[in-house]
């Protein structure tokens, strides 16, 4: 590859990781500052308060989706990648410099709902816009470069864990609880800052340049004319989301609450876990690089995680081999996170395409995946699904993918990808 290539790359791995980082920083250091913004006799209450704030930031991702694919697809994705990350910056520094509850009351619980807003908005069109970037940046690299960004995406979470790691070690619980769990959000505010300085010298790409017409609403120019694309994307896009969600998000409670494991072997299995998810994108991306039909190897990919999400859960559920059980899933789990984005890309054309990845990307989050703890919570406690609940989550949409994959065969998809 050459330097701007690399810069391409790097530049869109960064903000990919900086989206997790911010997640799971919210979620990570949130026991620490909860109680100086929701101030309460009821500990419990303290945090749904704060995990409301959290759930309202991702209700804004739809509208942030719609509002940046617009400006995407009509005046070009860099300046979307510009504004995304100036937007992150400023809400991740807002939430640092926020003052307490103590000291301005109620504007305290206020300001802080308005950043997390903020990263919302922004956050549904900064991955949407970087895998459209990328895809139509480098062309005869596409794998690759996914590979090494998705791999970066979800390095964000142990960027998170190990910064975690590192302040639980340098400080004291009652040096975190006053002062110390601002450090994360300084952390990723400044690195959005430098992100954002570097992001001003990246080149348009060619394909939006040569875009001959484009539609006055793109949104509605989608629907009307590519809505089986969307369903199919929206459903691609869950399996990945929700995927994520259960076997990273929410597997922490899995362990603890259901199967009662201690928080020492959680906490030791979870970063081993997402290595593996790493590792197996960064993989499946090299030796991958060269491959053109991009159905197939999601069909492929799909068939082989139908045979290993159940087996993975048994595994896990029956704990006789909960490392091996996980490492399965993780695994699994890579291959669909290189692969998902890419084929989102392919979908649609260029005068859309951002609208398009943007809709199903965010359509799925907050209808499918936002919902998936919940549900499985549910079905576990009232039905004692406690293996077939997160596996069958995950497997309705790994059906739906290959059952979609099959009627877009039928009828001749364009979504190839060439070399």
């Amino acid at each position: 590859m050459n330097k701007e290539e690399r810069k391409i790359i790097g530049l869109s791995s960064l903000g990919g990781m900086l989206e997790l980082y911010d997640f799971a920083i919210y979620g990570t250091f949130s026991i620490y500052f909860a109680h100086q913004f929701f101030p309460s006799t009821n500990p419990y209450t303290v945090i749904l308060q704060t995990y409301m704030v959290f759930l309202l930031g991702f209700i804004l991702r739809p509208i942030g989706g719609l509002l940046f694919s617009h400006i995407g697809d009509e005046f070009g994705r860099k300046k979307v990648l510009i504004l995304t990350i100036f937007i992150m910056g400023i809400s991740s520094l807002g939430i640092a410099l926020l003052p307490t509850y103590q000291q301005i009351g109620l504007w305290a619980p206020v300001l802080l709902l308005l950043c997390r807003l903020l990263q919302g908005l922004a956050l549904g069109g900064e991955l949407p816009t970087t895998y459209v970037y990328l895809s139509e940046s480098l062309a005869d690299k596409k794998i690759l470069a996914f590979g090494i960004t998705m791999a970066s995406v979800f390095s964000g979470y142990l960027l998170a864990a190990a910064i975690n790691y590192l302040l639980s070690h340098i400080f004291s619980a009652a040096q975190l609880n006053q002062f110390a769990w601002r450090i994360p959000f300084v952390i990723g505010g400044v690195i959005c800052f430098i992100s954002y300085q570097i992001r001003k010298s990246l080149h348009e790409t060619k394909e939006f340049k040569n875009i001959m017409t484009k539609p006055k609403i793109p949104i509605v120019y989608l629907f009307r004319k590519h809505w089986s694309q969307v369903i199919q994307g929206v459903i691609f896009s869950a399996v990945q989301q929700v995927f994520s969600v259960l076997a990273i998000i929410f597997m922490a409670t899995y362990l603890q609450t259901f199967l009662n494991l201690s928080n020492n072997s959680v906490s030791q299995l979870l970063p081993i876990g997402l290595v593996v998810t790493v590792l197996a994108i960064l993989s499946a991306g090299y030796l991958w690089r060269k491959k053109s039909n991009l159905p197939r190897l999601m069909c492929w990919s799909l068939l082989i995680n139908l045979i290993i999400v159940p087996v993975a859960y048994f595994l896990i559920g029956k704990q006789l081999s909960v490392m091996g059980g996980y490492i399965l899933l993780m695994l699994g789990h890579g291959v669909l996170g290189l692969l998902v984005p890419l084929y989102l890309t392919a979908l649609f054309p260029s005068n859309v395409r951002l609208s398009g990845v943007a809709t199903c990307y965010n359509l799925s989050i907050t209808s499918f995946a936002g919902f998936a703890p919940i549900i499985v919570t549910e079905l576990i406690q009232h039905y004692n699904l406690l293996l077939f609940a997160p596996s069958g989550y995950i497997l309705i949409f790994v059906i739906l993918g290959l059952v979609s994959l099959f009627w877009v065969a039928r009828k001749n998809s364009p979504a190839r990808y060439g070399n």
